[in-house]
């Protein structure tokens, strides 16, 4: 599965090219607090900031679970106005 960070978790990316999908092998059915875990351990992403997801380009909940081929992206919790 590819994953992309952003807002404050991109920091965590091991670079060079933050912009770029980190590819991370889960077993299938993993779910997206799962990812959160192994990418805290993997890179230090802190998991407490994990606060919104989207799979495959649709809103998603941490308990969604993952597939092989999906597309994950990760967010902090939005804040403003």
């Amino acid at each position: 599965m590819s994953v992309k960070l952003y807002a404050l978790l991109r920091k965590h990316h091991p670079g060079p090219n933050r912009s770029m999908p980190l590819v991370v092998e889960l077993p299938d059915g993993a779910t997206v607090a799962a990812l959160a875990a192994h990418l805290s351990t993997a890179w230090g992403v802190p998991v407490a900031l994990v606060k919104n997801a989207f799979v495959n380009n649709q809103a998603a909940p941490l308990a969604t679970e993952l597939h092989d081929s999906d597309q994950i992206s990760l967010f902090p919790p939005v804040v403003g106005g």
